[in-house]
């Protein structure tokens, strides 16, 4: 499979606490080539990313450019030897200029000076060649976002990056703006002789510019194609693969399903473009899609953390417009974010103090919180679900699990009526799971109105009543009972292309 000049992987493995995540890969870029990468959440893309990128190193395999084995042991590193990574986060620093984010980490100077008429000027010329003709005393933030992702290919490419590889760079982007992205994009390929791996959920936009193309599924190899081979129809095939077969019994019992108690109608928003969805009290309502269609926004948007730019809600018959996280606590809605690290539990609070950050109220008398009165209800809340752990100390100490019980508890002590779960059960072990889905189950016989975003269809299939699909920043509002549904139904619903 090598080719002269080419970086290539062969036989690469990895594994986290025992768990194979890739399973023999062998992959390749081409010089002046775009070579697509594609596969389903947890197909193994952004692990394989990150060792091609030397984020992260191998178990098993090699890594070579032409002839010579290389390895890697820092993204640093692997710019050194031509190669780099532009991730959907971008690392441009907002607040200062093009040229300054151009120079960062090797700005020009004399005698402690900073020549910055000498990097503007040196910027200048760059961008020039590349076809832009963006002012380089702008501040990044004032520039669109494919100038942003622009600026950053071509700053790794002024660092004489040989290989670039770009993460779903077209997910924020409109169809003109993916096109014109994708179209600077092809010509720095051609014209520089760089290699250049686009990772992408969005088939049409990036098939129209890539010569090779492969599927990952489950950390292993299932499609691999070049030129007037590639078949988009074969990629799809390839990404559902087998899931057809894997239709699961409907395990949670079913309760009647009470009135509707949210109405999302148009609603549009932080890259959202018109989202209809329709919730009943005593159900469970799946959301899900590709990473970056819109579902994770979606619960952001209601709980007043993204901003609504138009579109309707009602919650319980009256009309909502969501403003800030406060005031959606006010009216009776939850969430349970994401990255429980970052803006789930306060680190160095407690359980119990994490546990009624959200119904503080609840125990003030005369402006003072009634602590000891606090810490038992929360302590009786914790206990009832069976979390483990010292629960005195602070929560960053409690496994993922049980941190994850802690945040569940806070919903339950508000005793919120619309309830937003966001990846209920990410980094959690399998024990912990089965208590959530059962606090999950718990809060649906309760009458709650409860939404779930998962990236894992069996868990969706396993809790859910029914289940609505997001593709790029809409939903539809057709949410299907989970008894009609199968995994393979899913994944194809999600990887069709946009109406």
């Amino acid at each position: 499979m090598a080719s002269n000049g080419s970086y290539t992987a062969s036989g690469i493995t990895k594994a986290f606490s025992g768990v194979g995540v890739l399973h023999g890969i062998d992959f390749m870029v081409r010089p002046g080539t775009i070579h697509g990468l594609f596969g389903h959440n947890g197909a193994g893309k952004s692990t394989l990313l990150k060792i091609l990128a030397g984020a992260q190193p191998q178990d098993e395999g090699i890594l070579s450019v032409g002839p010579d084995v290389v390895t890697l042991s820092s993204p640093r590193d692997a710019l050194a030897k031509g190669i780099a990574c532009v991730y959907q986060e971008l690392r441009l620093i907002p607040n200062l200029t093009v040229a300054e984010n151009l120079f960062l980490g090797r700005e020009v100077s004399l005698h402690g000076v900073k020549r910055s008429a000498e990097m503007n000027s040196y910027s200048q010329r760059l961008l020039s060649e590349y076809g832009m003709s963006t002012d380089v005393t702008r501040p990044v933030k004032s520039l669109s976002h494919p100038e942003k992702q622009l600026v950053e290919v071509i700053a790794n490419l002024d660092g004489r990056a040989q290989f670039i590889f770009l993460d779903e760079p077209t997910t924020a982007l409109d169809g003109q703006q993916s096109a014109e992205l994708l179209g600077h994009v092809r010509r720095i390929a051609l014209e520089r002789n760089v290699g250049i791996v686009l990772v992408s959920h969005k088939l049409d936009e990036v098939l129209s510019v890539c010569d090779e193309a492969t599927v990952l599924s489950g950390g292993r190899v299932v499609y691999h194609a070049v030129g007037g081979d590639l078949s988009k129809q074969a990629i799809v095939d390839a990404i559902v693969g087998d899931a057809h077969a894997h239709a699961n019994d409907f395990k949670r019992h079913k309760t009647p399903a009470g009135e509707v108690y949210l109405r999302v109608k148009n609603l549009s928003g932080a890259r959202l473009k018109g989202v209809d969805i329709e919730a009943r009290r005593g159900e469970v309502l799946g959301l899900y899609g590709l990473v970056g269609s819109g579902r994770t926004r979606f619960l952001r948007s209601l709980y007043g953390m993204d901003p609504v730019a138009s579109g309707e809600i009602e919650i319980g018959g009256a009309p909502y417009k969501p403003s800030t996280a406060k005031a959606a606590i006010r009216s009776r809605i939850a969430l349970l974010t994401e990255e429980r690290k970052i803006d789930g539990f306060i680190p160095l609070m407690s359980a119990y103090q994490n546990v009624v950050l959200s119904s503080l109220s609840r125990y003030r008398k005369a402006g003072f919180v009634q602590v000891s009165t606090a810490r038992a209800a929360a302590r009786k809340t914790l206990s009832r679900i069976g979390t483990r752990g010292k629960l005195d100390g602070p929560i960053k100490s409690l496994s993922g699990g049980n941190q994850q019980k802690v945040l569940l508890a806070r919903i339950i002590e508000q005793n919120a009526d619309l309830i937003l779960l966001d990846e209920p059960t990410k980094g959690v072990d399998i024990g912990a799971k089965s208590d959530i889905y059962q606090i999950i189950q718990t809060l649906a016989d309760q009458g709650k109105c409860i939404i779930v975003v998962s990236s894992e269809e069996e868990e969706l299939m396993d809790i859910c009543d029914r289940i609505a699909v997001f593709q790029h920043g809409r939903c539809n509002g057709q949410a299907s009972a989970v008894s009609d549904l199968t995994v393979g139904q899913l994944r194809e619903a999600a990887w069709a292309p946009a109406a």
